[in-house]
């Protein structure tokens, strides 16, 4: 068998997929109709519940000529800036995020989903070790009704606003695992989860029951995606041989890892004016 650092290197040091040459009749006839931005569009994307995600099925990073000229895609900064649907475009394409990617998550998803509550319990004990991370849950949640410490020292991982918000937190991970990420749903979800943390209520329900989004800086908002990300990658690698191949594992790993980063971005945006 395979070494897990012959693997590695295998995956890591393997050429580049060819992208399909946008000058082909083929790219040409697949970008008709898109509602992918570009600087050539006149007008704005706007992300609705029933739009898709530009989320590339993996057979189309494969050419069977090559591209005749050398090309850059022309990307415009004022959609990337307003229009969710072209961000999510240019971040997986980046990224090259694809529904090979998407299929080799859900295929590990039920393995690794017994390890979310560990993880969420884990998140929270390690945001409970910084005062200025711990200091955020002392902040009453309109709509929270529960008690809630008056000193730093006495707000404990079974406070009732914790096991609150770890409900919310657990479904994020599940979401991350199972979701359907070719459904623009997913992305304009992920888009509120980042909202939801400057301190704007972006979810109709929270609105109507009157709870209040959290307002964290973004450093300990990037930090915690650092952690989730560290700790679902080594639950996927850590899983046994009858589970799952090396090579499904290193594809997970892969995945989360474009995942996370994109729900990194996310954040960013609504912290940062770009």
């Amino acid at each position: 068998m395979e070494s897990y650092t012959a693997v590695l290197d295998a995956a890591f040091n393997a050429p580049a997929a060819e992208k399909v040459c946008p000058f082909s009749p083929e790219a040409y006839a697949s970008d008709v109709g898109s509602s992918r931005g570009s600087s050539h569009s006149s007008t704005h994307s706007t992300v609705t519940e029933s739009s898709t995600s530009p989320l590339q099925p993996s057979s189309a990073n494969a050419s069977s000529e090559a591209c005749p000229a050398t090309f850059t895609q022309e990307i415009d900064p004022v959609l990337l800036k307003h229009s969710l649907d072209d961000r999510v475009a240019y971040l997986t394409d980046f990224l090259n995020f694809t529904s090979h990617d998407a299929e080799a998550i859900k295929k590990l998803a039920p393995a690794v989903n017994d390890i979310i509550p560990g993880l969420v319990d884990g998140m929270y004990a390690k945001l409970f070790e910084f005062d200025i991370t711990k200091k955020v849950f002392m902040t009453r949640n309109q709509g929270f009704d529960g008690p809630l410490p008056t000193k730093l020292e006495d707000l404990t991982l079974d406070s009732a606003q914790i096991v609150f918000r770890k409900v919310f937190m657990r479904a994020w991970a599940r979401r991350v695992l199972t979701a359907d990420y070719s459904n623009g749903k997913t992305w304009a979800y992920m888009d509120k989860v980042g909202i939801m943390h400057t301190g704007v209520s972006p979810f109709k329900h929270q609105r109507t029951m009157g709870i209040a989004p959290l307002n964290v800086p973004y450093r300990d908002c990037a930090l915690t995606l650092g952690l989730v990300q560290m700790i679902l990658q080594n639950a996927i690698l850590k899983l046994p041989e009858e589970s799952a191949s090396m090579q499904e594992k290193l594809d997970a790993v892969a995945g989360i890892s474009k995942v996370i980063w994109i729900q990194n971005d996310l954040f960013s945006r609504h912290y940062i004016d770009e």
